[in-house]
């Protein structure tokens, strides 16, 4: 993969990793990104969460280890989602989307998973409460968020930063026309890049972190 460069949208430049980049890391994992601090939770925030008790994730949200819940690939708008009907009998309609994704309900989730360095936040924007349809529109926007060149640099190695270099060159190369692409490359690196191209959703899982703390589990 070496010479695949890397352009970012915030700086309008493209990157080429230096011959120092090139050594990778002895003593750091190349299975995640540096991990980020946990889910800064509001004072109002915490006394609800533990007033509440054990927190359910809506079924068609629910991890699986060999089923995922829903048909859906991150990398593209929340309309192309589907139910899996081997996984569940629920139907990804418009009801469903507007139910809440947990019971009880809360206003806020957090998500994280090992190959991204930021936490996603989920905050309720039609109810009181987290909805369906407010996990899948805004983990997509998050995913769609450039990606800076600290951020790339700051990937665990370089071989790390190349499988991230070759995943925003296939990105741009699925677009369906030759102004299609040249405009995805203008835009440079996003978020979704650093998943190296484990885009398919499989639900998310609890922590121990707290009702409203969300692994987002990806193959």
């Amino acid at each position: 993969m070496p010479g695949k460069h890397v352009r970012f949208n915030e700086e309008n430049i493209f990157y080429s990793p230096t011959p120092s980049d090139s050594t990778p890391s002895p003593t750091t994992s190349e299975s995640s990104l540096p991990s980020s601090t946990g889910p800064i939770t509001p004072p109002q925030l915490r006394e609800l969460f533990m007033r509440l008790g054990p927190v359910n994730i809506h079924p068609i949200l629910a991890y699986h280890p060999y089923v995922f819940p829903i048909n859906y690939n991150v990398s593209y708008p929340p309309n192309t989602a589907s139910a899996n009907i081997r996984a569940s009998p629920i139907n990804l309609d418009s009801y469903c989307l507007a139910e809440p994704a947990t019971n009880p309900p809360i206003p806020v989730l957090t998500l994280q998973n090992d190959f991204l360095p930021w936490r996603c936040e989920i905050r309720a924007t039609t109810s009181h409460c987290v909805t369906v349809e407010d996990v899948l529109t805004q983990l997509y926007r998050f995913l769609r968020i450039p990606g800076t060149r600290e951020e790339y640099k700051a990937a665990p190695n370089q071989h790390v930063r190349d499988t991230i270099a070759e995943t925003y060159h296939n990105r741009c190369l699925r677009t369906s026309s030759a102004e299609a692409y040249a405009e995805e490359q203008r835009k440079g690196l996003k978020r979704v890049d650093f998943l190296m191209g484990r885009t398919t959703f499989m639900g998310l899982s609890s922590t121990k972190l707290g009702p409203d703390a969300w692994v987002l589990n990806l193959q």
